[in-house]
């Protein structure tokens, strides 16, 4: 696999338009941020919260595939050939767009990462290396679940195609099984950064 420049910077740009435009329409209690352990108080629905912020990358990684499929599909109808979207379906789709999630995650936290001691309360210096490992397991996450949104398109794309048959040692090549256990990975990876992050900052 390999990524997209063009399609990882498209994802990048929507998932960071998504996320602000959540935070504008959710009310309070339902938009999740890290920073919500340390500098706020207010009263967050933390795990409806969590996952209204990382249905954003799946659904924004779903979108795209849905769409790069009818593109192709649109550009092979016309001119007898898919051309580049060919290579972008089957090669980097998926890449770039967990790629992009992943960088988006970072492009919104990274202040916090890189410039702590000057934007963090003295008496949370010593949980820095808690909240690092906190985001990082948030980052994946969120990584995570754009993986998911682009095998459950990928997987009602191929409904109609061959499938293994159903046995123990191919339960995981079963379309519908991919992003059931990448949403599980993600799930598991964001309950542990929150449960850190909400650790390190309970006073």
């Amino acid at each position: 696999m390999s990524l997209s420049p063009t399609l990882f910077v498209l994802a990048i740009l929507g998932n960071l338009a998504v996320v602000r435009l959540q935070g504008l329409l959710l009310p309070d209690s339902l938009y999740f941020s890290f920073s919500a352990f340390l500098f706020e108080n207010r009263d967050l629905d933390r795990p409806l919260a969590l996952a209204a912020k990382l249905a954003m990358p799946f659904l924004l990684s779903f979108a795209a595939i849905l769409v790069i499929d009818r593109l192709r599909k649109a550009r092979e109808t016309a001119t007898g050939s898919a051309g580049p979207f060919d290579r972008l379906m089957t090669e980097q789709a998926t890449a770039s767009l967990v790629g992009g999630a992943f960088a988006t995650a970072f492009l919104l936290a990274w202040p916090y990462i890189l410039l702590w001691d000057l934007l963090i309360d003295p008496e949370f210096h010593r949980y820095r290396l808690l909240y690092t490992l906190a985001y990082m397991a948030y980052f994946t996450g969120f990584a995570y679940f754009a993986l998911a949104g682009a095998n459950t398109a990928r997987a009602l794309l191929a409904q109609d195609g061959p499938r293994p048959p159903l046995t123990l040692a191919t339960l995981i090549d079963q379309p519908f099984l991919r992003p059931i256990a990448n949403a599980a990975t993600g799930s598991l990876t964001t309950a542990v950064a929150a449960f850190i992050a909400m650790r390190a900052g309970a006073p």
